[in-house]
């Protein structure tokens, strides 16, 4: 949780608190005894507290209340407010659902990711956390517990299924894109297209030859991203989801 800032008084820090926490509880769907789920992806659910900690509500309005009270209490007790609200769980949601299909395309192709680059990235990760936050591993271990009753390898075994996703993802990113390749006249194409973009300080226009490769990476980044936009799209639109939320 956010410190409030220097200078507030008591009363006001405890108006924080109550006034930011109690009204967005109101909001969120009552307790059930198992996690209800917001999405159901090709089979595999999504649920709520999984959504959740991806949109982190509380924290951004508690932080929103700090520097803009008054925008802070539209967004939590008006119509249009708790529509935003709404709105942003769902654009949140869908992130995950497009998350959810690579990685279940990924794993449907057969693509694995090798175990030592695996470790190696969550070992990284790990290590970067402590450093940032300047942390010892029993330091972590402590507020993990006393955050959520959490181990600490409870927490790496989370990182990891995070990081080795991401990696399926990027595994099936070279693998969609591996088709796109740019032709010699698409270059030259471009490069008549664009020749001002291409001269010195001087005003001269620097050759193909010179300039060619930089376009070819400029192009080839272009239609890889095309490309990957248009398999994502693609998957969505043929995938099996019903959405609750």
């Amino acid at each position: 949780m956010a410190k409030p800032k220097e200078g507030v008084s008591s009363v006001r820090k405890l108006f924080l608190i109550v006034f930011v926490f109690l009204p967005f509880a109101a909001l969120a769907q009552p307790p059930l005894q198992t996690p209800s789920v917001v999405a159901v992806v090709n089979g595999e659910e999504i649920t709520k507290p999984e959504l959740d900690r991806l949109t982190d509500i509380p924290r951004i309005v508690f932080s929103l209340y700090q520097q803009y009270p008054r925008f802070a209490q539209v967004l939590l007790t008006t119509e249009e407010g708790k529509a935003l609200l709404k709105a942003y769980e769902r654009d949140v949601l869908e992130s995950m659902i497009r998350w959810h299909l690579l990685v279940q395309e990924a794993r449907t192709r057969g693509l694995t990711v090798p175990e030592e680059a695996l470790n190696s990235r969550v070992d990284a990760t790990i290590q970067e956390i402590l450093k940032r936050n300047q942390l010892t591993e029993e330091q972590l271990s402590e507020i993990l517990k006393a955050q959520g009753g959490q181990t600490l390898e409870e927490f790496r075994t989370q990182i990891r299924e995070e990081i080795e996703e991401q990696m399926l993802i990027d595994l099936l990113k070279d693998s969609v894109v591996a088709q796109v390749s740019v032709t010699e006249e698409e270059i030259e194409a471009y490069y008549e297209e664009h020749r001002d973009s291409f001269a010195d300080a001087e005003g001269n226009v620097k050759p193909l030859d010179e300039v060619g490769g930089e376009i070819l990476t400029a192009l080839m980044k272009q239609k890889k991203d095309a490309c990957w936009k248009e398999f994502i799209e693609k998957l969505r639109k043929e995938a099996e989801v019903v959405i609750f939320l």
